[in-house]
C-alpha cells in the first residue's frame, strides 16, 4: 500500500511539471508570434516581447526553445541596426540548435551570421555560409528556406557588382515564392531586383518594381518602404528629374527616420544631399552631408566592434568545443569505469585475479601520473619562457605605441578638415570665387598640418627610449596663437569668437616641455571647439602668483556633468569616456589622459570647473621661468 501511493504521488509530480511546462512554452510561442508579427514597424516593442521571452526561457533550459529565442532576437535587432546585438544572438542560436540537434535553427543563425558578415561587406565569407545553407535547405525540401538563400546570395552578389548572377538568384528566390506573393519576404526581392535593374541601366524595370512594391499595401513594412523611395529617389536623380528625387528622397527620409535604421539613414541622407546641391541649396546639402557623414561613422564603428566580437566569437567556439570533446572524453571514461566495476563484480569470487587487475590497476596509475607529471612540467616550462618573451615585447612597444597614439590623435582633427573641404569641393559645393577661397584655406590648413606633423615626429624622435620631459623656455602666448593657428578652420567652422587676451607685463615665460605643452594646448582648445555650438565664445586669459602662471581656457560650450568632472580632476591613470561634439565630432578619449599625464611630467596640474549647458573653464597650472633657478635668459 505504502508503495502505491509512492508512485501516485510521483504520477502527479510528473503531470503537474509537465503541465506548468507547457503552459510556460504556449506563453512563450505566443510572446514570439507577436514579435514577429510587429518587428518591421515596432522594433521596440518587438524587443521587449522577446525579452520578456528570453527572461522565461531561461528557467525552462531547453536547448531548442532557446535557439527558437536567440534567433528571432537575433532578427529584431538586425531589422533594428543592432548588428553587434543580432550576431551575438545568433552565435548563441547556433550552439543551442546545435547542442539539440534542431537542423533548422542551425540554419536559420548561420543565415543572420552571413547577413552581419554583409552589412561589414565581408562578401565571401558570407556567400560561402549562404551555399552551405542553401546545400541543407534543398535537401529538407524547404522551399521558403530556399528562397530566403536565394535572395541574400542575390544581395551579396549584386554588392560585388556581379549583376548577371546576381538576378539569376533573385529570380530564384521569385520562383520559389510564387505560392506566397504577399510574404514580404516578395517585396524584399521585388526591391533588390529593381536596384540592380537599376545598376544595369534598365530604368524602366527598376522604376516599375519600386512602384510594384509601394502599392502593395497590405504587406508593406516600413523598411520596405524606405528602401523603395529611396531607390526611387536614386532612379529620378539619375535620370536628371531633381525635384521628383527630392520628393521621394524626403518622403523615405520621414520613414527612415521613424523606423530609425541606420543604413537606410546613410543611404537617403548621403542622396539628398547630392540632391540639394543640384538644386543650390547649399545649406541643407551641407547638413545632410554631415547627417550621412556621421551615420557613416556609426555604420564603421560598429563594423569594428562586430570583427572584434566575431574574433571572441571565433575563440569562444574554439574553446567550446575543447570543452565538448573533454566532455565526451570524459564520458568515455566514466562509462570505461562502468565496464571495469562490473567486471570485478564478476570476479569477485576470484581473489587472485582481483589482486592481480587491483596491482596492475595500481601500476599503470603511477605510470600515468609521472607522465602527466612530465608533461605538467614541460608545459610549465613552455608557459614562464613565454610570459618572460611577451613582457619583454610589451617593454619594447609601449614606448612606440604611446608615441603613435599621440601623433594620431593630434593629426585627427587637420586631416579631417582637410577632408571635408575636398569632398565639399568634389561634390561641387563652391562657385569659382570660392574655390579660390576654398584652396587658399585648404593650402594654409595643408601648411599647419605639414608644420603639425613635423614637430610631432621630431618630439617624437627624441623620445624613443622613453617618454621624458626636456623642460625649457616657452613664450605660453606666443604658443596659443600658433595652435589657435592650427585650429583656424575648426574655428571658422562653427562661427566662433575667439578672445586671446594678453595683458601687458604678463610675464608669460613658462619652464615646461614645449612639445608637451603644445599637445596640452591642442587638446583643451581643440576640446573647446568640440563642445562650443555654433557662433559660441572661447576665451583665453592669464593670470600669476610667485611661482606659477595660470592658463585659463574658458569656454561657452555645452559644459560637463559632475561625474565626467570628477572623472578629469580625479587622480586615476584610466581613458577618459570619449563624447560626442556639438557637430557630432567623434574623439578616442585619449586627449585629457595624455594632458594630465604631460603636466604631471613637467610639475604642473590641471582643474575644471563647469555647469552642464553653461560651459566649461579649464585651468593649467604651470612652473613659472624664474631667474637664476632655471637660467631662462
Amino acid at each position: 500500500m505504502p508503495g502505491r501511493c509512492f508512485i501516485l504521488l510521483l504520477l502527479v509530480t510528473l503531470f503537474s511539471t509537465y503541465r506548468v511546462n507547457a503552459q510556460a512554452w504556449d506563453k512563450i510561442d505566443s510572446l514570439l508570434k507577436r514579435a514577429s508579427a510587429i518587428q518591421y514597424d515596432q522594433k521596440d516593442e518587438s524587443l521587449v516581447l522577446v525579452n520578456q521571452a528570453l527572461e522565461q526561457g531561461e528557467g525552462l533550459q531547453d536547448p531548442l526553445l532557446l535557439a527558437r529565442i536567440h534567433n528571432q532576437a537575433g532578427r529584431v535587432h538586425y531589422i533594428a541596426g543592432n548588428y553587434n546585438d543580432a550576431l551575438e544572438h545568433f552565435a548563441i542560436a547556433k550552439g543551442y540548435g546545435e547542442e539539440s540537434a534542431a537542423v533548422k535553427e542551425v540554419l536559420y543563425a548561420t543565415n543572420g551570421i552571413a547577413l552581419v558578415q554583409m552589412v561589414d561587406k565581408e562578401y565571401a565569407e558570407a556567400i560561402q555560409l549562404l551555399e552551405e545553407c542553401l546545400t541543407v535547405n534543398v535537401s529538407l525540401g524547404d522551399s521558403l528556406g530556399v528562397a530566403k538563400n536565394h535572395f541574400n546570395l542575390g544581395i551579396a552578389y549584386d554588392e560585388l557588382g556581379d549583376f548577371g548572377l546576381a538576378m539569376e538568384h533573385l529570380q530564384e528566390a521569385i520562383g520559389f515564392l510564387e505560392a506566397d506573393r504577399k510574404a514580404v519576404l516578395n517585396l524584399m526581392v521585388k526591391n533588390r531586383m529593381a536596384q540592380v535593374y537599376h545598376e544595369m541601366g534598365n530604368f524602366d524595370r527598376a522604376e516599375y518594381l519600386f512602384a510594384d512594391v509601394l502599392q502593395d499595401e497590405f504587406s508593406l513594412t516600413n523598411w520596405e518602404k524606405s528602401f523603395a523611395l529611396t531607390g526611387l529617389a536614386k532612379l529620378k536623380f539619375d535620370k536628371g528629374e531633381i525635384d521628383s528625387a527630392l520628393h521621394y528622397g524626403e518622403q523615405a527620409l520621414l520613414i527612415a527616420e521613424s523606423h530609425g535604421a541606420t543604413w537606410d539613414l546613410q543611404q537617403v541622407t548621403g542622396l539628398l544631399s547630392q540632391v540639394y546641391s543640384a538644386l543650390g541649396i547649399f545649406d541643407k546639402a551641407f547638413y545632410q552631408l554631415k547627417a550621412h557623414k556621421a551615420y557613416s561613422d556609426s555604420l564603421y564603428d560598429a563594423a569594428k566592434n562586430r570583427q572584434m566580437a566575431r574574433l571572441q566569437l571565433n575563440l569562444a567556439q574554439a574553446d567550446n568545443q575543447r570543452l565538448r570533446a573533454e566532455k565526451e572524453r570524459d564520458s568515455n571514461q566514466i562509462q570505461q569505469h562502468y565496464k571495469l566495476m562490473f567486471f570485478l563484480a564478476v570476479l569477485v569470487l576470484l581473489l587472485a585475479g582481483l589482486l592481480y587487475f587491483f596491482a596492475k590497476h595500481l601500476r599503470l596509475k603511477e605510470h600515468f601520473n609521472r607522465s602527466l607529471e612530465k608533461k605538467n612540467q614541460a608545459i610549465r616550462q613552455q608557459k614562464d619562457l613565454i610570459g618572460q618573451q611577451n613582457q619583454s615585447l610589451k617593454e619594447l612597444n609601449h614606448v612606440r605605441t604611446r608615441l603613435l597614439s599621440i601623433i594620431s590623435h593630434d593629426l585627427r582633427s587637420p586631416i579631417n578638415a582637410i577632408k571635408q573641404l575636398l569632398d565639399m569641393r568634389g561634390q561641387g559645393f563652391f562657385d569659382e570665387k570660392e574655390e579660390l577661397d576654398v584652396f587658399a584655406l585648404l593650402s594654409g590648413q595643408v601648411k599647419n598640418t605639414e608644420h603639425l606633423l613635423n614637430d610631432l615626429l621630431e618630439w617624437a624622435n627624441t623620445q624613443m627610449d622613453g617618454m621624458d620631459a626636456n623642460p625649457a623656455e616657452v613664450f605660453l602666448a606666443e604658443l596659443v596663437d600658433r595652435v589657435l593657428a592650427h585650429l583656424n578652420f575648426q574655428l571658422n567652422a562653427k562661427f566662433i569668437d575667439v578672445r586671446h587676451q594678453i595683458e601687458d607685463g604678463m610675464p608669460n615665460k613658462a619652464w615646461i616641455d614645449k612639445n608637451h605643452l603644445k599637445i596640452i594646448l591642442q587638446n583643451l582648445i581643440g576640446n573647446a571647439i568640440k563642445f562650443t555650438p555654433e557662433y559660441g565664445r572661447i576665451d583665453i586669459f592669464y593670470e600669476e602668483d610667485g611661482q606659477f602662471i595660470f592658463c585659463h581656457i574658458k569656454d561657452s560650450g555645452v559644459g560637463i556633468d559632475e561625474m565626467h568632472q570628477n572623472l578629469i580632476n580625479g587622480d586615476e591613470g584610466g581613458r577618459m569616456p570619449s563624447m560626442v561634439g556639438t557637430a557630432n565630432e567623434k574623439g578616442t578619449g585619449l586627449g585629457l589622459l595624455l594632458v594630465k599625464q604631460f603636466l604631471t611630467l613637467n610639475g604642473g596640474k590641471m582643474d575644471v570647473q563647469s555647469l552642464s549647458g553653461w560651459g566649461t573653464q579649464f585651468t593649467l597650472q604651470l612652473k613659472k621661468c624664474q631667474k637664476p633657478e632655471f637660467d631662462c635668459g
